[in-house]
């Protein structure tokens, strides 16, 4: 069973035509996904583009609205003085208490009741 030249030439050509047919499609499609990706990349170019100039337009018109006022400051201080402080949180012991009584009277150091060993 052998095929005649004629067919094996026929099955060939329909065979290279179908591959051309192919390559052709395929190109189309690379060329079509392309247009459509710089189309895609067009408009969100074109939508920054707005944004910024909103952004923008917002910013200049918020500038516009701004008042320097120069104000002078005068300032005053206050002076507490705290004649006899009353510790709430502290708790002194006996001894502590007489040391503090002795330092309000002026007196320098108070005799201990006992000599330290």
């Amino acid at each position: 069973m052998t095929i005649d030249p004629v067919r094996w030439i026929a099955l060939l050509l329909v065979a290279a035509l179908c591959t051309a047919t192919g390559w052709q499609i395929r190109d189309w499609k690379a060329g079509s996904d392309e247009a459509a990706r710089l189309e895609r990349k067009a408009e969100s170019e074109t939508l920054a583009r707005e944004l910024i100039a909103g952004v923008a337009k917002r910013t200049l018109t918020a500038i516009d609205g701004i008042k320097v006022v120069n104000t002078t400051i005068y300032q005053k201080t206050r002076h507490e003085i705290t004649r006899d402080p009353v510790y709430v949180d502290c708790r002194i012991p006996a001894d502590g208490m007489q040391l503090i009584n002795a330092a309000r009277s002026g007196i320098d150091r108070p005799v201990p009741a006992t000599p330290v060993p």
